[in-house]
């Protein structure tokens, strides 16, 4: 019972956390105001037009957060549980419990969404400290200057302007506070984040019994969506190429940090491989020489219970002083020999 309360208070806990870690980021974003970096007029690169986004703001939350999160369901309510410490009665007994996969699945929703919100935070952060201006960014602001000019008069050409306000009266609030907040890409970031999470979990989780192909073949697809995303916030002129490509990066080293060290979703591979379980002790160490000593005399022990040529240790394959050395299995040299163990 009490294993029982602990696990609830951990989540309870855990939920916390992605709670506080989310609200600090929207009160980044709502109270802070990013660096206001100066421009060049004539800056070819902030001389892009406005252009609707092909995957909007709204959107794109909607993608990061439902089709993971949809995907982690589905698996996690139907996927056959690994063998564990329990054996194979275990791991039946575990997959037919409703309230396992329940927290199962509540587990490997919250590791992503966590991901996801330190990812937000890091990216928030970098935009409001960078301060970089976006490619339509003298299409949307207009800018003049404080002695009433604009960048279209020939005194401020090649000049480093600082101070200035936006004379367009058709721009948002919304337009006006992203201006400045092109590096990096956080279409980019998150989107890659949540593809790349999501085919790594599909590696780690995912048996396809049907074609080994199509599980990769989702992964595949899943990734390209999220190149996809990235790609048109430069084709849309929202962002520059290397605003995309750090917020790629960005989202590809949090995918990865989080299905490794957060999610550990390659634990149970761990386990399968050693015996053990990372929470147990280790093997204890034999020396390899004492080892294979008493490998070798059981099996002689038990080939000769059975009558049965016993096998000879790999190292002493081909080699006659190992048959000198052991005469109880002297009477064995000729079966060696005819397979091919002796020269």
């Amino acid at each position: 019972m009490s294993s029982k309360y602990s696990k609830l208070l951990r989540g309870i806990c855990d939920l916390l956390l992605w709670a506080a870690l989310t609200t600090a980021s929207l009160l980044l974003m709502k109270l802070v105001k990013p660096f206001k970096r100066g421009f060049f007029c004539g800056d070819e690169s902030l001389s892009y037009p406005l252009k609707e986004s092909t995957i909007g703001s709204m959107m794109l939350i909607g993608i990061t957060l439902t089709v993971p999160t949809a995907v982690i369901i589905v698996v996690e309510l139907f996927k056959q549980l690994p063998l564990g410490p329990g054996g194979r009665e275990a791991a039946k007994r575990d997959g037919y419990r409703l309230g396992h996969r329940i927290g199962q699945l509540y587990k490997q929703a919250g590791y992503y969404l966590f991901g996801l919100a330190m990812l937000t935070f890091s990216t928030v952060l970098t935009k409001l400290c960078i301060g970089r201006l976006r490619p339509h960014f003298f299409a949307v602001c207009q800018p003049r200057l404080e002695d009433g000019s604009t960048c279209y008069d020939a005194q401020n050409a090649g000049h480093y302007i600082t101070n200035y306000s936006c004379s367009n009266p058709n721009i948002s609030s919304f337009q006006l506070q992203q201006l400045n907040q092109s590096f990096p890409s956080g279409h980019a970031s998150m989107i890659m984040y949540a593809m790349l999470y999501l085919a790594i979990y599909l590696q780690a989780a995912l048996s396809t019994r049907i074609s080994k192909l199509l599980k990769h073949l989702l992964q595949f697809l899943f990734v390209m969506f999220g190149w996809y995303v990235s790609l048109s916030r430069i084709t849309d002129y929202w962002h520059h190429w290397s605003d995309v490509l750090a917020g790629v990066f960005l989202g590809v080293l949090f995918a990865w940090l989080t299905s490794v060290y957060v999610a550990d979703l390659f634990a149970f591979k761990r386990f399968n491989r050693t015996g053990y379980s990372a929470n147990t002790l280790k093997k204890a160490q034999v020396s390899p020489k004492s080892s294979t000593k008493s490998q070798s005399q059981a099996a002689a022990a038990a080939s000769a219970a059975a009558n049965v040529p016993p096998a000879l240790p790999a190292y002493t394959f081909g080699t006659l002083p190992y048959l000198a050395a052991h005469p109880a299995q002297a009477q064995y040299a000729q079966t060696y020999h005819n397979y091919g163990y002796v020269p």
